[in-house]
């Protein structure tokens, strides 16, 4: 307490109106394979399309029947979470974009003349096809323009000398002229290189520039004032002259542009998918003229000047574009993509330089555990050495004057990358079967929280979870282990597919049937059979589905009309409206065999006239107690979770009648409220002295008894019709 030391009104607050908040009792744990996403996370789901684009669809896995149970699942609720279960076997899928060298012809002032009218056009052709560059030189067959410079940045330099920015193209009126042609000027003002470079916007052996330089009214025919270099970049970074004809005047420089090869810096921009599996290859379907698109496409569309948009296509629909530069190091590849699964600015794709020596067309495959690392040789730059001069009269001058800059005149080429060859890492790996390797991987493990672990978070707060389509009872065991230790949620199973009576499904549940050798025994498991059949919208098919999807459906259904408490069984709250066939019809004696003391099979029955229905609600407890009833598991499941975030608050208050009191004062309220829903007939909440004794209050410990008669179903409805003679006297009603 503090103290007060002067008069005055003081106001202390103090809260004791905790109350238990409500629990969604409707979110579903899903555990399957798929053809792309994470793996071994539980992914919140609120919706089919949002599934689809993170875990792909379902026609593309092989084992179980994961997404399309999601699926169906989503049609019940609106919150479930998704683990994806991987072998490591799963391989990224990948495209190889290439980038390479943009043809550059370099304009210099390196010699001088007199110019009596400062009027000089240059003409330029660019070209990305090599085969439009073998015409006659008076046909030509692309289109050629022309950019008039008749503006000098500074008086022209005496001959022989060299100003810095002398005689160099006005930038500013170049990008002007430049803003609609396939091509850019980047000037220069190193007193050691190229005033000007005029840069193709393609890329690639294809590439290629041609200039007309000198048309325009000079005192000298022959203007010698412009000299032009045409680069040909080799992987060394070497630079190579072209030039035809003797008169500047009607001299045609060709420039091509190059390819990087593989090694450093490498020719390739490696893509991968940004998780495993098939679900990233690109593929194309026909059905009834229509085309429909799957998997992942990478888009290069080059502009003018040193820009790139990388873009990455989904399914056919475009979802992220990246600025690419090599000229400006914050819009370098490197830095729009991220190299690996950590800071990611893709959701689709990861990339990095290729840093191996194979070609372009050799890259190979990284798996799903390879991690990315980015070259280091890589470099910023490509420097430029031994550049040739073309003087005015068409002769090669050697290395009479080096053109040594340091420039990056690459960009990728432009079109498309399909990716392909991802794999899942799912049963395809061992021919549609498990083996010890994609067991394991499927289960995962505690430490990590991986596989099925991965449901084991508190946070997520799933009260029911199913691996559809997955009947191994090595799995099905564990998910059964993680729940009864976790104590959240009800583990949902099924026989095996193929099963002919109802017979031998009581007896695979009891340990001696197809793919099961020990019993099921536990009120935190729940087994429904037969299968029942659907209309597959993505194969276009019937297909048979595993009875668990449906019986989570049932749940968020009872969830949704009544309770957690209530049984989600029966015409009220058990009806399927999807599936419109079962695997094997069930009559009575076959209910009744499923049903019997002691057995735990809850049959899905289709009844004439009132549909398929979930006919039952035991779990695989065998002992005859109220926990053998799901409606009653998920009634203490419920209560549960309420109970520990009601009192939650009250660790470390003293332990000491006030907080006894206070513990009942937030449980009653919650208990009454189970009442009056029907969930339980009677209770009553002791926390004082007789439950904390000194020994306990000495100990840190504070312990309340609770004490409740859960509200029974009526399961076995019996009619009795008395037949009485005609002199029985009824009485008056």
């Amino acid at each position: 307490m503090p103290t007060y030391n002067s008069p005055g009104v003081y106001i202390v607050e103090k809260d004791f109106s905790e109350y238990p908040p409500s629990i969604n009792s409707s979110i579903a744990g899903v555990v399957g394979f798929a053809s792309r996403g994470e793996p071994n996370k539980a992914k919140l789901i609120t919706s089919a399309a949002q599934l689809v684009q993170e875990f792909g669809r379902p026609d593309r896995v092989l084992g179980g029947q994961g997404v399309l149970g999601a699926l169906e699942l989503l049609t019940k609720t609106n919150s479930l979470y998704y683990v994806r279960a991987m072998n490591a076997s799963g391989v990224d899928a990948s495209a190889a974009c290439g980038y390479g060298i943009c043809p550059a012809i370099a304009v210099d002032g390196d010699q001088a003349a007199t110019i009596s009218n400062n009027y000089v056009d240059f003409l330029f052709k660019v070209a990305n096809d090599v085969s439009s560059l073998v015409t006659p030189a008076n046909n030509r067959s692309g289109a050629w323009y022309k950019l008039p410079v008749n503006k000098w940045t500074e008086s022209i330099p005496a001959a022989g000398t060299r100003q810095a920015g002398g005689r160099a193209i006005s930038k500013a009126m170049a990008e002007r002229q430049l803003e609609d042609f396939p091509f850019t000027f980047v000037s220069s003002t190193s007193g050691t290189g190229p005033i000007g470079w005029f840069v193709g916007t393609y890329a690639g052996s294809g590439a290629s520039i041609e200039c007309s330089a000198g048309s325009g009214t000079t005192s000298d025919s022959r203007p010698d004032f412009c000299d032009v270099l045409s680069p040909v970049f080799a992987e060394t970074g070497q630079v190579s002259g072209e030039a035809t004809g003797s008169d500047m005047s009607n001299q045609h420089t060709k420039a091509f542009g190059g390819s990087v090869s593989g090694g450093a810096p490498g020719g390739t921009f490696f893509t991968q998918s940004l998780w495993a599996g098939k679900g990233y290859n690109y593929s194309s379907i026909t059905t009834q003229n229509t085309t429909n698109y799957y998997g992942v496409q990478i888009k290069t569309k080059l502009k003018p000047g040193p820009q790139t948009l990388f873009q990455v296509f989904n399914d056919g629909g475009f979802e992220e574009s990246f600025p690419m530069e090599f000229v400006d190091n914050e819009f370098a590849p490197e830095r729009q993509i991220q190299a690996g699964t950590v800071d990611v600015k893709s959701q689709f794709v990861k990339a990095a330089f290729y840093n191996g020596a194979a070609t372009m067309g050799n890259v190979p495959f990284k798996t799903y555990a390879e991690s990315w690392t980015l070259p280091a040789s890589w470099d910023l730059n490509w420097t430029l050495t031994g550049g040739q001069v073309v003087t005015t009269d068409g002769t090669d001058s050697g290395n009479r004057k080096a053109k040594n800059s340091t420039v990056r005149f690459v960009k990728f080429i432009e079109g498309v990358s399909s990716l392909a060859g991802g794999t899942n890492g799912d049963l395809s790996d061992n021919n549609g079967s498990f083996n010890d390797t994609i067991r394991g991987n499927f289960i995962g493990n505690v430490a990590e929280k991986t596989g099925l672990y991965a449901l084991d978070d508190e946070s997520l707060n799933i009260s029911m979870a199913c691996v559809p389509g997955i009947t191994d009872q090595t799995i099905q065991n564990n998910l059964v282990t993680i729940a009864e230790n976790s104590q959240n949620f009800v583990a949902l199973l099924s026989p095996p597919k193929g099963l002919g009576s109802a017979q031998d499904a009581v007896n695979w549940s009891n340990g001696i049937g197809t793919g099961r050798s020990v019993a099921l025994n536990s009120s935190y498991a729940a087994v429904y059979w037969p299968w029942v059949k659907i209309f597959d919208t993505f194969s276009a098919a019937d297909q048979w589905v595993d009875p668990t999807v449906f019986a989570a459906g049932a749940i968020c259904d009872n969830d949704r009309i009544a309770n957690p408490w209530s049984a989600p069984a029966g015409l009220v709250r058990g009806r399927l409206t999807r599936p419109f066939d079962t695997e094997v019809p069930l009559n009575q004696g076959d209910r009744d065999i499923m049903y019997a003391a002691g057995q735990c099979v809850n049959p899905i029955v289709k009844f004439a006239g009132d549909g398929i229905v979930i006919w039952g609600q035991k779990t695989t407890q065998r002992t005859p107690t109220a926990l053998d009833r799901v409606n009653i598991r998920r009634l203490m499941i419920t209560l549960r979770k309420a109970l520990l975030a009601a009192t939650r608050p009250l660790v470390f208050e003293p332990n000491d009648p006030i907080t006894w009191t206070r513990v009942v004062n937030v449980t009653q309220p919650l208990l009454n409220n189970i009442r009056n829903g029907r969930g339980i007939t009677q209770f009553r909440v002791v926390c004082d002295a007789t439950t904390n004794t000194p020994l306990r209050v000495d100990r840190g410990e504070l312990w309340c008894k609770i004490l409740i008669k859960p509200t029974k179903t009526a399961e076995v409805f019996v009619v009795e019709l008395n037949l009485t003679n005609q002199s029985t006297d009824f009485g008056t009603a």
